[in-house]
């Protein structure tokens, strides 16, 4: 869709004030204390706030008693009156009441976009578009009296020559960005500059220079002025993040983004840069994509929201979290979370979220186009993102009619105040004129994110069903799953069995022509899409499995000649060899079963320790397509929907297995791996994720995860795209990944995974509070060796995998979010007779 031109924008929150000191750039009292917030603001608005009947809110200001509002309106009515109030650009309402101020009434000639407080108690700076306050020239920036809207006299700024987008009061100084280029006469500035934040005289501590267009090149695109948009200060104060249209900052390379280092003397451009925002999105409407950009209380990131349309691979209708205090060329964000083509314009982070507003009607959409697709996550205007992941947190209050959206964002110690240019919180739900202020009070926390770790108790749901099958190998071939029973083991090239001799090939083919009745009924046709063969000889294809003395054991061995070259009586003959008998002698299957047909031989043997196969040469190569070892007599008892735990020390020590009870009969058999987070167990069931209460004793009634429907917003109609759009969202694609995942974990906000006959990690972000998994997979680098795996969990600085196959536990080095090492067993049925294996295993309490 075309985008709405994005009003003009509303100055910084909560930034915080540095004082100069003879031994550097020392912090100060704050200009906004940190918001402390241990919740997210409660989901529906308060009725404190007056109705802006017009225009749109571009600036919210806390100024203590009273919040002072700035934008493009004229007239204002206090809540349950239809009585109009004038107020051109700028108000001031009680905090507690939402009655308009009737005192706080400064005359200004034009629109204001940026309100921040002044150097002392009872004054707030004003900036953006006019010339003359209460009638006195004041050329884009004034010090007003909050008690009176009367003109701090004393502050007597330069004329500047253009408009001023933005301010932040760091020090005694205040910093303004905008599109000038002259700071009165004779003071040459580039869209930035530094003013005495008494006197208002300019001085030269920010100089930084910003010029050249983003987008227009002098013939096509759109032509907008240079120079600011937003700017951030860290609240430590150490740093100054300015986005625009610009493309260079004092004559380098600085695509719409720069850093500067504020130090003792003087701003200076910090060694920080990225390419991210080189592209030209949408091009012919924009002349720049940046909107907005907030730091987060502890100054430890930043995050800037975009407008642009969706252009692949970019920063465009995107927020993108950025880690603070980092230095370098071409840095690289965190987390990105994708509109599918609406704007960003506001953003504004407490220690619990992440709060963005626009025209947006999804998050979490990487790949829509103006609809929604896989990930997508319904959030009509305005939403909380989880800082950790950037995916939306379970508030949904939305904001619809959408409008241009929501433009103004405000996080303060008691809850979070947003502007915009429609009338309506919810679905025409609670009336709040362009302005609205959700309390802190009500607000619900969001989900733990704590892990179990190691030393602790490791939880195996859904232990393997009582089989007497002891081996299953799918000879040359990937794993195949089965349906009465084990999995049948991969022997292909990367994962070759380990039960076989070298110097042997395989070799695959398509579906095989038809199998004879010797095949056993449910035995997988793929077993002879791939065979074992020996083309040398010296020594002989030989295997060996490890079985208890004195076992009784059924051999069976699963053949086919599928090579055209051998299709005929004579080409190739072969024997068999079992615990050094022969027995299979000359065995030609050109002649029987007959070429291209699967067939079965079944030996029953008792072990002496091991059982040993030998294929010998004839004629031509001996092979083998399956191999499949089966205890003789009745299975023991079970189900396979049993769950049990047992302690483990995460080295050598593993502790005897204990039931948990299983009383509404989950059928744990059928799962798809599980983690625990918080003190919730997540877990794959049924092409679906499901979450349920776990204590370590007792399990909750399981819910499905579906943050993508919601039965308030999926019927309600966006308003934009094809007629019937609604505000309803698309299953992760990892919901399709499911039925192949063969376990996962938590950590760090990343959901990790792997997934049948692959040999990489696989994950994706995750948030516990809302259940939504992240849009785009990724790949864990220089992962590998886990297509065996039947479970994976990390603990501290180790990764542990079960053997899907042989039910060892292994384990290997960990850090930064990969395997550093080969893995090597640890604990396994032959090591001190504990099998690991199990459908869902995962650490908990």
């Amino acid at each position: 869709m075309t985008h709405p031109s994005a009003p003009r924008r509303r100055a910084l929150a909560a930034l915080a004030a540095v004082a100069l000191t003879v031994a550097g750039l020392a912090p100060a009292a704050p200009a906004g204390a940190a918001p402390d917030h241990t919740t997210v603001v409660r989901d529906t608005p308060a009725a404190t706030s007056p109705d802006i009947t017009d225009g749109t809110v571009d600036a919210i200001h806390d100024a203590g008693t009273k919040i002072i509002v700035a934008g493009s309106f004229s007239t204002v009515q206090n809540r349950d009156s239809d009585t109009d109030i004038t107020r051109n650009y700028l108000l001031a309402f009680d905090k507690a009441t939402g009655t308009v101020d009737t005192a706080f009434a400064p005359s200004v000639d034009n629109e204001v976009y940026a309100v921040v407080a002044g150097p002392t108690p009872g004054t707030v700076f004003v900036a953006g578009k006019f010339n003359t306050v209460n009638g006195v020239t004041r050329r884009k920036v004034a010090l007003l009296d909050v008690a009176t809207g009367a003109l701090v006299t004393g502050f007597t700024p330069p004329p500047f020559n253009g408009l001023i987008n933005d301010i932040a009061l760091v020090g005694d100084r205040l910093l303004v960005g905008g599109i000038f280029t002259a700071a009165g006469n004779p003071n040459p500035r580039g869209g930035l500059a530094s003013l005495n934040a008494t006197t208002g005289a300019v001085d030269d501590y920010l100089t930084t220079a910003l010029t050249e267009h983003h987008n227009y090149d002098g013939v096509s695109g759109s032509n907008a002025g240079v120079g600011v948009e937003k700017m951030a200060a860290s609240p430590d104060g150490t740093r100054l993040v300015v986005i625009g249209n610009f493309k260079k900052a004092d004559g380098v390379l600085h695509d719409q983004i720069v850093q500067l280092d504020l130090g003792a003397t003087a701003a200076t451009v910090a060694d920080w840069n990225t390419s991210r925002y080189t592209p030209r999105c949408k091009w012919q409407a924009f002349d720049s994509y940046m909107r907005d950009i907030a730091y987060a209380p502890d100054s430890s990131y930043f995050v800037v929201v975009t407008t642009g349309s969706p252009y692949g691979g970019t920063l465009c209708d995107a927020a993108a979290r950025w880690e603070a205090g980092t230095t370098g060329a071409d840095r690289q964000p965190t987390w990105i979370d994708y509109t599918g083509g609406d704007t960003f314009l506001s953003v504004a982070v407490s220690e619990q979220a992440v709060y963005v507003g626009g025209h947006f009607r999804w998050l979490n959409n990487s790949t829509g186009g103006d609809n929604a697709r896989a990930g997508a996550v319904g959030r009509a205007s305005i939403a909380a993102l989880d800082p950790q992941t950037g995916l939306p947190l379970s508030w949904n209050p939305g904001r619809h009619p959408r409008g241009i959206g929501a433009s103004e964002m405000l996080v303060t110690p008691s809850g979070l105040w947003v502007g915009g240019d429609t009338p309506f919180i919810g679905n025409f739900q609670y009336r709040r004129e362009r302005i609205a202020f959700f309390p802190l009070a009500g607000g619900t926390a969001p989900h733990p994110t704590t892990s179990a770790t190691l030393p602790g108790t490791v939880y195996q749901a859904g232990v393997p069903k009582p089989t007497n099958v002891l081996y299953r190998i799918n000879a040359g071939g990937p794993a195949v799953a089965a349906t009465d029973g084990p999995d049948w083991a991969a022997d292909d090239g990367g994962n070759p069995s380990p039960y076989h001799n070298s110097g042997s090939s395989a070799s695959s083919f398509n579906a095989v022509g038809a199998v004879d009745a010797t095949v056993p009924t449910g035995t997988p046709a793929a077993l002879y899409s791939t065979e074992r063969y020996d083309g040398a000889g010296a020594p002989e294809m030989t295997w060996q499995f490890p079985v208890p003395t004195g076992t009784e054991v059924q051999v069976r061995l699963y053949l086919a000649n599928r090579y055209d070259g051998t299709a005929t009586a004579g080409k190739r003959v072969f024997d068999v060899a079992l615990e050094g008998t022969t027995v299979l002698d000359d065995l030609d299957l050109a002649v029987d079963p007959g070429h291209n047909v699967g067939t079965m031989r079944e030996f029953t043997v008792v072990s002496d320790g091991a059982i040993d196969l030998e294929f010998r040469h004839v004629t031509e190569n001996p092979l083998v397509n399956g191999i499949e070892i089966v205890k003789t007599g009745p299975p023991p008892p079970g189900t396979g929907d049993e769950v049990q735990a047992r302690s483990y020390d995460g080295a050598t020590t593993v502790g005897a297995a204990s039931p948990v009870a299983n009383p509404d009969d989950t059928p744990w058999s059928t799962a798809k791996g599980a983690f625990w987070v918080g003190g919730t167990l997540f877990y794959g069931m049924d092409g679906a994720l499901w979450r349920r209460t776990f204590d370590g004793t007792t399990f909750g009634t399981p819910a499905l995860v579906d943050p993508y429907h919601d039965a308030y917003w999926d019927t309600v109609e966006t308003d934009s795209g094809p007629t019937g759009q609604t505000y309803v969202g698309v299953n992760s694609s990892f919901y399709t990944e499911i039925p192949n995942v063969t376990g996962m974990f938590h950590l760090g906000g990343r959901l990790y995974y792997t997934l049948t006959g692959q040999n990489g990690l696989f994950w994706r972000w995750f948030t516990p509070d809302s259940g939504t998994v992240g849009a785009d997979r990724f790949t864990v680098s220089g992962s590998g060796g886990l297509a065996d795996a039947g479970a994976v969990f990390v603990a501290g600085d180790t990764l542990y995998k079960v053997n899907r196959n042989t039910g060892d536990l292994s384990a290997t080095a960990w850090a930064d979010g990969a395997p550093t090492a080969t893995f090597t067993v640890r604990s396994g049925p032959a090591v001190d007779g504990v099998d690991w294996r199990a459908k869902a295993v995962f650490l908990a309490p």
